[in-house]
């Protein structure tokens, strides 16, 4: 028994095979990303706000993560190798109301409270701040001055 393939039908079975193959390939083109944890202070005192955010410079969508009321912060996602660095703590000025009378005791936490930094570290381009992002989490304390 012969089977029999008109050309159209032949282009469709190569162009399925094709689209399976690159399906299948294509998934293990995926960037790596590594993770970044530390903890984010200015002249020796944590800052207790804002967020650190990664800028690859190899292109892509910039990857943060909130500072903790402690100045610790977590960025995982981030696209293996060199990124720059900004600390944004301007967008919580004014945000951070304190909490209700007597309820800062009862949280026995630290709360979140606006720490002013220099400006320069608002952005990627003026903070001077760099960091080479691998695929194992890795450990970063940010000192400001």
């Amino acid at each position: 028994m012969r089977l029999r393939m008109s050309y159209t039908q032949a282009a469709l079975v190569v162009a399925f095979g094709l689209l399976i193959d690159c399906m299948a390939g294509c998934g293990s083109k995926v960037k790596p990303t590594g993770e970044v944890h530390g903890k984010v202070s200015y002249n020796g005192k944590p800052v207790t706000a804002g967020n650190v955010k990664f800028f690859p410079e190899a292109g892509g969508e910039p990857v943060f993560s909130t500072i903790l009321p402690d100045g610790t912060y977590r960025v995982t996602g981030i696209p293996v190798g060199r990124a720059k660095v900004a600390i944004e703590t301007l967008a919580f000025k004014g945000h951070i109301t304190p909490p209700p009378p007597g309820m800062a005791k009862m949280m026995n936490a630290p709360l979140p409270k606006y720490v002013p930094i220099p400006e320069k570290y608002e952005q990627p381009d003026t903070s001077g701040l760099t960091f080479e992002v691998e695929k194992t989490a890795k450990p970063w304390d940010i000192e400001l001055q």
